[in-house]
């Protein structure tokens, strides 16, 4: 009970916070959340990986490699996305190889810091530029209301109704049926935004988007899960009270935000 008091009172203080960054920010505060929020997720990512000795100076050059991920992306443009990429996994290695650590252990974290730069930094690197799209800010709040309401739905479907296991050696908590009522849940969510904000009288597409990011918003859950799984932990962190880590809020975002800006840049080009 206290653990859901403090998960309400955490999303009732933080929700208006992001709804007003999201409509009123402009580009570059967008962009410096942005990697701010890959920092920390990738700082928990970092201590995800079982390795015998931890490296806390290769912990925090992976951490501070997404947020140049992050920014050089949207600073220097997509061109320059693979360069980064390749130079930062090519300084991993490097760190590596000087390092003295076990083969195994060096091995290891430096392809999970490689992971992690393509799992977290570069899906965060597209926040900016899907909140720059024509109708930006209502896109990306139509994604985060679709999301929220997965999740919520989910949890309270999965814990009324919940019968069948979807995963559960991977998440036992997590049901089909709560599955089910999440993307649902999701959908009626997005109709309601959407018709709010505008974004247009076609149900046919809003309903087909919104099943889709529910169903991509799952698939980055359970991601997430594998990874916690297998390191034995609950919550990827404890940064948010009631709700874990940084991780464990982003993880449904982390395919959804590059499956909704190719979405809509391809509609754009393809309308």
């Amino acid at each position: 009970m206290e653990g859901s008091l403090k998960r309400v009172a955490t999303g009732a203080v933080l929700v208006p916070i992001i709804v007003a960054i999201v409509i009123y920010a402009g580009p570059y505060w967008i962009l410096a959340v942005s990697a701010a929020i890959a920092v920390l997720a990738l700082a928990e990512f970092n201590a995800l990986v079982q390795v015998h000795e931890k490296d806390v100076a290769f912990d925090r050059l992976g951490a501070a490699s997404g947020a140049l991920v992050v920014l050089a992306s949207y600073l220097l443009g997509p061109a320059f996305l693979a360069p980064v990429l390749l130079s930062l996994v090519f300084l991993f290695f490097l760190y590596s190889i000087i390092s003295a650590r076990r083969l195994a252990d060096s091995s290891l974290d430096t392809a999970h810091k490689a992971l992690g730069l393509l799992y977290i930094a570069l899906p965060l690197s597209f926040i900016t530029p899907l909140r720059e799209l024509p109708e930006g800010q209502w896109w990306l709040l139509f994604l985060l209301v679709v999301v929220w309401a997965n999740d919520t739905f989910a949890l309270s479907v999965g814990k009324t109704l919940g019968r069948h296991k979807l995963s559960p050696e991977i998440s036992p908590g997590k049901t089909v049926e709560g599955a089910i009522g999440g993307v649902a849940g999701g959908v009626l969510a997005a109709f309601v935004f959407a018709g709010l904000a505008g974004l247009g009288p076609d149900y046919l597409q809003v309903f087909i988007l919104s099943a889709g990011i529910g169903l991509v918003a799952m698939v980055g859950d359970l991601a997430e899960s594998v990874l916690k799984r297998s390191a034995g932990v609950k919550d990827s962190g404890s940064i948010i009270p009631g709700h874990g880590g940084m991780l464990d809020r982003i993880d449904s975002l982390l395919f959804t935000i590059p499956f909704l800006y190719f979405y809509l840049t391809f509609r754009a080009v393809h309308p």
